[in-house]
């Protein structure tokens, strides 16, 4: 749903009225105060001492490694899909399995079976073949090329290994504490998530900042994404 969603909201040139990083923040945003309103409802039933670790900066700072990773992630998404359609970028998108799989395995010290380098194997494959070229007929019997663009594939690649490397080392943090709270956790990653979109914002969309508002070009499909986005996120988080 993400990637049509995104796709839906582009202007009739491809491009996007709406601010990227803006988009990115607001749904960082949102994740922010869901998380600590069931931050704060889990703080009725513990006492918040059980939440801090014995050096809460230091575990505040481990977040902001992810917290960039994510942010250029989040970001790359909208530049892919001026690239590739949505089916495709959903078939490239596999291969953060791929990634996920030799970083669980060198990071995390997780043996795979057999089978499971097959799968990924197997995966890689299917991803490669999917990007030969393919030729269409037009009026006439005319066979014209039709490929994905390099471009694309390229950014998909990099979406896919920074989706993986951000997905194994949070849940290295979370697994670090397993007895913390998932919602402190991601209240501590969607922080930075806000502040380094926040420079985004400031640093493309200045000028929009300081004239009519940088929320006036956000249409009814660019709130859908931000929604989208930001379930998608939290359901991630739930899942790891």
């Amino acid at each position: 749903l993400q990637p049509i969603l995104v796709s839906l909201s582009k202007n009739e040139a491809g491009g996007f009225d709406y601010s990227v990083p803006a988009s990115t923040m607001l749904s960082e945003l949102l994740k922010l105060l869901l998380s600590s309103g069931l931050l704060l409802r889990q703080m009725a039933t513990c006492a918040p001492s059980e939440l801090l670790s014995e050096q809460p900066w230091a575990e505040m700072l481990s977040y902001s490694l992810p917290g960039l990773i994510y942010f250029v992630n989040n970001n790359c998404l909208f530049f892919i899909l001026q690239e590739v359609d949505p089916t495709t970028f959903q078939l490239l998108s596999q291969m953060k399995t791929l990634f996920t799989g030799l970083l669980f395995r060198l990071f995390l010290r997780r043996r795979l079976s057999a089978v499971q380098y097959l799968a990924l194997v197997t995966l890689a494959c299917g991803t490669a073949v999917s990007q030969l070229p393919t030729y269409r007929t037009e009026a006439g019997g005319t066979l014209v090329h039709k490929s994905s663009s390099s471009l694309g594939f390229l950014l998909t690649l990099l979406s896919s290994s920074l989706s993986a490397l951000g997905g194994v080392y949070s849940e290295k943090l979370l697994k670090g504490r397993a007895s913390a709270s998932i919602h402190w956790q991601n209240v501590q990653l969607y922080l930075w998530g806000v502040a380094f979109n926040a420079i985004g914002v400031y640093t493309k969309d200045r000028q929009a900042l300081l004239g009519p508002g940088i929320l006036q070009a956000f249409h009814a499909r660019a709130w859908a994404v931000v929604l989208c986005n930001a379930l998608n996120g939290l359901a991630i988080s739930a899942v790891l």
